[in-house]
């Protein structure tokens, strides 16, 4: 007779107990001996026959995890948690499930439980990294007004963006190190979008200066204009009736692109405008369509080669993010999500990320992908409206403006400097979240 080995024996007994409904508490060997589904049986008689029992209900839900088995084992978690609300680890697992699914306000309160659990400080660091708490932001601004849409200047030490400080948007240039303001154009007009040129001896931006009708100003139509920073000498560069929005040069600054409705010859209301894309010459010349959907485009922004171009359109529906070639042939979508809205892109300066902003958690938050699409990495986890990044030149920042404080300031986003938020920071973020 050949010899029964000891973990034959230990199978064939522990199937033995199963089969016949016997809830023996199996040692950590036995245990280990069994398939994962002779696990499941074994567990659910145990808590079948002692309720109470979290221990097992644990090993039940990490076993059904193992097994692919989601709704099970949320099953089993939420058993556990009514049993005990202050369970750290089931209340974080049942978080990162939560995230997963795309549950977001119920992952915020599992976070939350979590943390004010006994124990529950062992998973800041975990918690954080959903929160984007791992990047250092600096608030620019903080005045009563709303400042909006910054751009570096080529060197990275100042920022220039719009302001309403006077009653209407005016163009302000900001010292990074000494904090000075200096207006670069400040008229009774609205002058907005404004971007710095390679060299950074000129800026483009828009004004309706020119748009001498008697209605409400937010309805006049926007032209393009370039003002050269030594001479102060203004440059209306596109002298339409249409509106014209959102100019950023090419990399070698001979070249502008620009968002219209010049294109849309319907009789229809100003907000029901479609948009496309342009390019111009940088003193104005030859304009030229590079997309013609019955969409609208915009955002758009050159790779650092000049080659390509990216841009939002929400041609799928939604607004997704877009890569064309320099001349507006061969687009192609990057990034898109159904029902989720992906805008204004902006290329890192070495073209290996961009930058964007998207709804995907609920509300506007930054976040950043390959140029490829993938590998997209929340940046900001807020309830206010964060939106329109930029990188700085040398791509370890990004600037954006957001109405966290109440009304619209700038913000800086350190990408190489992290910061290390406490429990009780978390728990006060997730109750903003929470409560949004």
């Amino acid at each position: 007779m050949k010899r029964v080995t000891y973990a034959a024996l230990l199978v064939l007994l522990t199937l033995f107990l199963l089969q016949c409904g016997g809830t023996k508490k199996l040692t950590p060997e036995e245990m280990a001996s069994l398939s994962p589904q002779e696990k499941v049986t074994h567990l659910e008689k145990v808590v079948e026959k002692n309720p109470n029992d979290i221990e097992s209900r644990k090993e039940l839900y990490k076993t059904y995890l193992e097994m692919g088995m989601e709704d099970q084992a949320i099953r089993v978690m939420k058993e556990i948690m009514n049993i005990d609300p202050y369970q750290a680890d089931v209340n974080f697992d049942y978080g990162q499930l939560m995230m997963k699914r795309g549950e977001e306000q119920l992952a915020y309160k599992a976070f939350r439980d979590a943390l004010n659990s006994p124990g529950g400080s062992a998973y800041t660091e975990q918690i954080a990294q959903y929160l984007g708490g791992k990047y250092l932001i600096q608030q620019i601004t903080n005045t009563p007004a709303n400042e909006a849409f910054p751009s570096f200047s080529p060197d990275g030490k100042k920022l220039v963006y719009q302001t309403d400080v006077n009653g209407n948007w005016d163009i302000v240039e900001r010292d990074l190190e000494s904090g000075e303001e200096t207006f670069l154009v400040n008229s009774p007009a609205d002058e907005e979008l404004p971007s710095y040129s390679p060299d950074g001896k000129e800026i483009v931006y828009t004004s309706n200066q020119d748009d001498h009708r008697p209605i409400d100003r937010k309805f006049k139509v926007r032209e393009i204009y370039l003002k050269k920073l030594d001479s102060g000498y203004e440059y209306n560069l596109t002298e339409s009736i249409a509106d014209d929005w959102l100019p950023r040069f090419s990399p070698d600054g001979s070249h502008i692109l620009f968002v219209s409705d010049r294109s849309d010859l319907r009789q229809v209301p100003y907000t029901e405008k479609q948009s496309d894309i342009y390019v111009m010459e940088s003193n104005g010349d030859f304009h030229l369509q590079l997309t013609n959907n019955d969409s609208n485009e915009g955002g758009a922004c050159y790779t650092v080669d000049g080659k390509r171009i990216l841009f939002h359109s929400n041609r799928n529906g939604s607004y997704d993010i877009f890569v064309m070639k320099a001349d507006g042939s061969m687009p192609m979508t990057v990034l898109g999500e159904d029902d989720v809205d992906e805008v204004n892109p902006c290329v890192s300066p070495d073209s290996v990320h961009f930058v964007f902003f998207s709804n995907k958690g609920g509300n506007y938050d930054i976040y950043q992908a390959k140029l490829d699409g993938s590998e997209v990495e929340r940046l900001t986890y807020s309830p206010a409206k964060d939106t329109d990044p930029v990188y700085s030149p040398d791509g370890q920042f990004v600037a954006f403006h957001s109405d966290r404080n109440g009304n619209y300031d700038i913000f800086i986003l350190n990408l190489n400097v992290t910061s290390q938020p406490t429990a009780s920071d978390l728990i006060k973020q997730l109750d903003m979240l929470i409560q949004n």
